[in-house]
């Protein structure tokens, strides 16, 4: 992880805000308890101008900074404070027994809300490795088919050119 957060400050150092963003979202994924790297987006996103989506990443942070709490309030605005919105975007698949006590009470708080609101609390599970050997295999699948693809073509088109060759051939020699 470490490693993962390094190649993510070079790529903001070199100004490829977009790429690091994106490897971000990615991390979160991988390490859902790890607020950090929630935070650390948030702050890019604040840094780019981008204060709704500051604020969604920062929802489950204790609001000690005025712009945290306006960034959220404007996310929140957003979405017209719906919980289940607010849900189904923050995809949280973290342990919530690992979070502060306040992004347990917001996320209590956001699912009482959803509940009301829609009758339905969305609830995301954590990807498993399961998922992804399964991704990365039919990965590798794709790249040999698109690898094989083009030798098929190849070895028809030479099937056809001999062909066309001995067929010729005949007719020269009749």
């Amino acid at each position: 992880m470490k490693e993962k957060l390094a190649e993510i400050e070079l790529d903001l150092k070199n100004g490829f805000k977009f790429k690091a963003a994106d490897r971000l979202r990615k991390m979160i994924n991988q390490y859902p308890n790890e607020t950090k790297i929630w935070n650390r987006l948030a702050e890019i996103y604040y840094e780019s101008g981008f204060f709704a989506s500051a604020g969604k990443y920062w929802i489950l942070t204790e609001p000690k900074e005025d712009r945290i709490k306006q960034s959220v309030e404007i996310y929140e605005k957003s979405v017209n404070y719906s919980g289940t919105k607010i849900l189904e975007d923050i995809t949280f698949r973290g342990d919530k027994a690992k979070l502060s006590e306040f992004g347990k009470k917001k996320l209590v708080e956001l699912e009482s809300d959803s509940k009301k609101e829609s009758n339905y609390i969305p609830s995301f599970l954590p990807i498993t490795n399961n998922q992804k050997e399964k991704e990365r295999s039919l990965k590798i699948i794709f790249k040999d088919k698109l690898m094989t693809s083009p030798i098929i073509g190849i070895f028809i088109f030479l099937a056809l050119c001999l062909i066309i060759v001995v067929i010729m051939f005949i007719q020269w020699i009749f």
